[in-house]
């Protein structure tokens, strides 16, 4: 099982690949750059900010691998 740390790694590896911002994942949810950071760095578990990375091409798959 991935601690909230390494899904929020993925999850800010795949925003960083694919050029987006901290504020553009805030704009398209709702929800301030500060608790993209913190759902990013796994100090909190926000479903719709998860939702947002998977809803812009990353895999369930992808969070699961190791690397």
């Amino acid at each position: 099982m991935k601690s909230l740390y390494e899904i929020g790694q993925k999850c800010k590896k795949h925003r960083v690949i694919n050029g987006y911002l901290q504020s553009d994942v805030a704009r398209d949810t709702g929800y301030s750059s500060e608790n993209v950071s913190s759902f990013e760095n796994g100090r909190n578990d926000n479903a719709r900010i998860l939702l947002w990375y998977l809803e812009h091409g990353l895999s369930i798959a992808q969070i699961l691998s190791r690397g």
